[in-house]
């Protein structure tokens, strides 16, 4: 017996409509025909590792970074054999991209532990299974970011292997759950020492006295692709950049804070626990920082 794929993934990405094909295994087939084994380990177990890829007119947007950061967390799963390389990678997009052609899209790509009967340690496995679909999807534009947007924290409760791109996920939903019902976008993970960790979905960035901060990149968070994209940004402006560790309290005596991901960019964060973040406004280092992110993230043609 088997599932749907479409069933099977992080979340809708909020795509205008579903999509109509999809890599599975070894090949394109119809969306609605693609499938996962009952017995498939990343179902049943949570032996799976993903990516989220941010599309734009059929380029992928820092891909060698994405697959790198897959083979490390697959690697430390056990199951890194069954990645596709860069050079597959690609194929995969542009036979996606020649049947879909958003001009703004998202990859969901996922790998999981294959096939076999449920036990922890299974006699025999099949090999990993690898599938990958590309979904519409609308980026943060110039007004959203102009806006801001709200958090909120909440104490994190997930284990302790957070630098790996697990698909499970249960804390950052209901995570992002508490956020909604406080009317906010984005929940930032607070450890029971006190530090900031990151966000459900985003990587967290604090800016004080025009130097951007990030917690540093240990267990405790994921090493951020949109990450490396900042601090290059900082570098070429001339921004300086600090990895530090970042306390509840500092959340709430910053002068800026800013949240970047695949999905939402560069994003200033405005609101924490309903408090406003400096004058409650976007700041004047995240708007220089979110106006050239999507300028190297969009080109020269603008979204």
């Amino acid at each position: 017996m088997e599932v749907p794929a479409s069933s099977y993934t992080k979340g809708s990405m909020e795509a205008a409509a579903s999509p109509r094909w999809a890599w599975c295994g070894e090949g394109i087939v119809a969306f609605s025909e693609a499938r996962v084994p009952i017995e498939d380990r990343g179902l049943q177990f949570g032996e799976s590792v993903y990516e989220v890829i941010a599309v734009v007119g059929g380029e992928p947007f820092r891909l060698p970074d994405h697959v790198d950061r897959m083979i490390s967390g697959a690697r430390a799963v056990g199951i890194d054999s069954g990645v596709p390389d860069l050079s597959k990678w690609k194929t995969i997009i542009a036979q996606l991209y020649r049947r879909e052609p958003h001009r703004a899209a998202v990859l969901y790509a996922q790998l999981t532990g294959g096939t076999a009967p449920r036990r922890h340690l299974p006699p025999q496995r099949h090999p990993p299974f690898f599938f990958a679909y590309l979904c519409q999807y609308a980026f943060p534009v110039p007004a959203e970011i102009a806006r801001g947007i709200a958090a909120v924290t909440v104490p994190d409760n997930r284990w302790q292997h957070r630098d790996i791109k697990t698909t499970m996920l249960l804390p950052a939903v209901l995570a992002k759950k508490a956020a909604a019902s406080a009317g906010a976008e984005e929940a930032i993970f607070v450890g029971q020492d006190g530090y900031v960790n990151e966000g459900a979905s985003s990587t967290v960035f604090a800016v004080r006295d025009r130097v951007v901060m990030t917690p540093p990149v240990t267990q405790r968070v994921l090493p951020g692709v949109s990450t490396k994209a900042v601090h290059a940004l900082c570098e070429q402006l001339g921004i300086q950049t600090a990895y530090c560790p970042l306390t509840l309290s500092d959340l709430h005596h910053l002068d800026e804070l800013f949240i970047a991901s695949t999905t939402s960019l560069l994003m200033p964060v405005v609101r924490i626990d309903g408090n406003p973040i400096g004058s409650g406004t976007p700041g004047s280092v995240t708007l220089q920082l979110a106006y050239h992110f999507q300028r190297h993230f969009w080109g020269q043609a603008g979204p």
